[in-house]
Parts: C-alpha cells; sequence; structure tokens
C-alpha cells in the first residue's frame, strides 16, 4: 500500500485506531487495560509482558501516546503512527479475544501492510 493509501485508511479508522491505543498502548498513564478474556498464549503473554515494560520505560516522559497519536494524524507521520500501533499491539493480553477489541481488526491490517515510500 502507498503512504497516502496507509494514510487514508488511518483516517478512516482513526476513532477505532485511538482507542485502542489509549486501551492498550504500554506507556497510557495507567497502562495496558486487562481482562479482555482469557490468555490463550502463556508463553507469548509472558514475552510480551517484557516488550510492555521496555516500551512503557522508554516512553515515559513522552507524551501520552493519544496525544502523540493526534498529533502524527494531524502531520500524515506514517512512521509515528505504525510505530504506534505496534506499541499498542504489545499492549494487548495474548488472548483470542483480543478480535473483539474495537480497533484490533484495523491496526493488524494496516501492520500487514504497512507504507510504502
Amino acid at each position: 500500500m502507498t503512504k497516502q493509501e496507509w494514510l487514508t485508511q488511518v483516517k478512516k479508522d482513526a476513532p477505532k485506531l485511538r482507542s485502542l491505543i489509549e486501551q492498550f498502548h504500554p506507556a497510557t498513564p495507567d497502562g495496558p487495560r486487562k481482562g479482555i478474556g482469557p490468555i490463550t498464549a502463556p508463553g507469548a503473554e509472558s514475552a510480551c509482558k517484557n516488550v510492555r515494560t521496555a516500551i512503557a520505560e522508554k516512553e515515559v516522559n513522552l507524551p501520552t501516546p493519544a496525544r502523540r497519536f493526534d498529533a502524527a494524524l494531524l502531520a500524515e507521520d506514517a512512521d509515528e503512527i505504525n510505530s504506534l500501533l505496534n506499541s499498542a499491539w504489545f499492549g494487548v493480553p495474548e488472548s483470542t479475544s483480543c478480535w473483539q477489541i474495537d480497533g484490533f481488526k484495523e491496526a493488524v491490517d494496516l501492520m500487514d501492510d504497512p507504507p510504502e515510500d
């Protein structure tokens, strides 16, 4: 997908993507939301916990992920948006229930087809 096509899709799905980032990005003020369903991949969940901690520590002094998403959307900064989506993906608990999260499918589709320059 071209960068412009990718950004068009992001803009179309912006409310859902922002919600996903607000709820599950590891650097959100309260940390990722819990309780979406049973963990169905405990090994992966354990590994993701380490990644979540690293993301949260790295981004502790940055504006909230939702504010960064808003700014990146306005600036059409595909790299920042893609980074935020990837971090939020790590924040989602390893559960088959993840597909029920508003914005998860849209984020996965965008991450599977990243913007080309």
